[in-house]
């Protein structure tokens, strides 16, 4: 059978039933505020759920370096986690840091060419070297969740978790109530949730994957080699 959507609305109806109180009792504000935290909870589990991966891509402008991510997606960014060069023969970059990665490009070194690197800083791409020609690059990342409460649409979340987030709050209620045996209950019923739908979520797919050179391509430029080439070539 399959996992039926939930949405803030069937939710509240569903901790009405169990809690069998009304809005005169339960304002619908302060059991949102109790459905929200545990959805912030479950949120913060893990920095990479399934359901926030989103791809994009964009194209390179000759000699500029960096380029704002909301400029090519709807959905706000949170992390990019991956960038593909599908120019030519293409390539991945590799992530650096921003500071490393500013020290070294700069001033009579900071000559465009292909980029191999990159770094996220203030919500923009930047590129190492900057692109000396128009290429195309796909992103991987991960979004920030849509507020779901607002749009009236269904849980932003896999449908898996989304009743027990019915347990939360029922958790927080009794808790309110002072009724600490039925809120620790409804917590362990929560914690349990989120748990089996945490592992199916990471659980790895029925077929196995293939491995290509211990999963990294060989042979492609890395930062340390360039550093360790500049090295040797400053004196020429």
């Amino acid at each position: 059978m399959a996992y039926v959507a939930q949405t803030a609305a069937t939710i509240r109806g569903f901790v009405r039933d169990i809690t069998d109180l009304d809005t005169a009792d339960l304002p619908d504000s302060l059991l949102n505020m109790y459905i929200r935290d545990g959805y912030y909870r479950i949120l913060d589990l893990e920095k990479r759920w399934k359901f926030l991966e989103e791809t994009f891509t964009f194209s390179t402008v000759v000699d500029q370096r960096a380029y704002t991510v909301a400029n090519f997606t709807a959905d706000p960014i949170r992390e990019v986690i991956s960038i593909v060069d599908n120019t030519d023969i293409g390539t991945r970059l590799d992530m650096v840091g921003h500071d490393m990665a500013e020290e070294t490009y700069v001033g009579t070194y900071d000559i465009s060419g292909n980029p191999l690197f990159y770094s996220v800083w203030d919500s923009q791409i930047h590129l190492y070297p900057k692109p000396n020609s128009v290429r195309t690059l796909t992103c991987r990342g991960y979004r920030e969740p849509t507020d779901w409460f607002t749009t009236l649409g269904n849980v932003d979340a896999s449908k898996n978790l989304h009743l027990p987030l019915v347990y939360y709050a029922c958790s927080r209620i009794y808790q309110r109530l002072e009724d600490t045996g039925m809120s620790a209950e409804y917590k362990r019923a929560f914690d349990e949730g989120v748990a089996l739908a945490r592992n199916a979520e990471i659980k790895p797919v029925s077929h196995a994957h293939l491995i290509l050179a211990h999963g990294q391509t060989r042979g492609r430029p890395t930062f340390k080699g360039w550093m360790q080439q500049l090295g040797r070539t400053l004196g020429n």
